[in-house]
């Protein structure tokens, strides 16, 4: 179980690594990403961070572009220093919200 202290900075990551996101909207590079990913197309089973929905393979990779692009979490620095916290985000929203997962 985590301590109370880890579950609120986890929700501040979490809200961090969204306002990036919302953040990137409109950039030029993820405006490329968006427009590959409307070209390949894909089953609405997950949300695109700025409108739209596609597979979770899609949603997963765009979204976690728009994430990345204004995340400057490099300076992390865990027990570790193993990973960028956010570089995981987008991948496990897109396949808990295609399982109906919640929480």
């Amino acid at each position: 179980m985590l301590s109370e202290r880890a579950r609120l900075y986890l929700k501040l990551l979490v809200l961090d690594a969204i306002g990036c996101a919302i953040g990137s909207l409109g950039s030029e590079s993820t405006g490329f990403l968006r427009a590959q990913t409307e070209d390949f197309g894909g089953a609405s089973h997950c949300v695109l961070i700025g409108g739209g929905k596609t597979a979770p393979d899609r949603a997963g990779f765009y979204n976690a572009a728009l994430i990345r692009y204004l995340d400057f979490n490099d300076g992390y620095m865990g027990r570790l220093a193993t990973s960028h916290p956010s570089d995981n985000l987008a991948g496990v929203l897109a396949a808990a919200e295609y399982v109906g997962a919640n929480g």
